[in-house]
């Protein structure tokens, strides 16, 4: 699937805590305690309570660390979607975690709820 949809199923995640996240060679997971997990494989960004960015997707080798961490522990506020471009999770910690749809050709996301095939 291509672009953000309309009706990106991310109520179950509003409450629920970012319990993990996982670095991989081409993806990034977010797992919740209960809600399910979300990957980003494309671009994403993460921005403090006054917007300011304090992490985003980079090539491993041009990064010295990651800031996300930051999100571990906090729950879902809320959450916005911007089809077909982007969707955002706000986190009680007053960071925004925003996820991108920028390619044509590949998959830059899925949404995994529990319980659902996913998106």
């Amino acid at each position: 699937m291509h672009g953000v949809p309309k009706d990106l199923p991310l109520e179950g995640f509003v409450g629920d805590a970012l319990t993990q996240i996982c670095i991989g060679q081409n993806e990034i997971i977010f797992r919740f305690s209960e809600a399910g997990s979300i990957t980003a494989e494309g671009r994403w960004e993460l921005t403090d309570a006054a917007g300011r960015l304090i992490d985003q997707s980079s090539e491993h080798a041009e990064r010295s660390s990651y800031k996300i961490h930051v999100l571990l522990g906090s729950p879902v506020k809320s959450f916005v979607v911007e089809a077909p471009v982007w969707f955002s999770l706000s986190f009680d910690s007053g960071s925004t975690l925003k996820v991108f749809d920028d390619s044509h050709v590949y998959e830059s996301f899925s949404v995994e709820p529990t319980g659902a095939s996913g998106v």
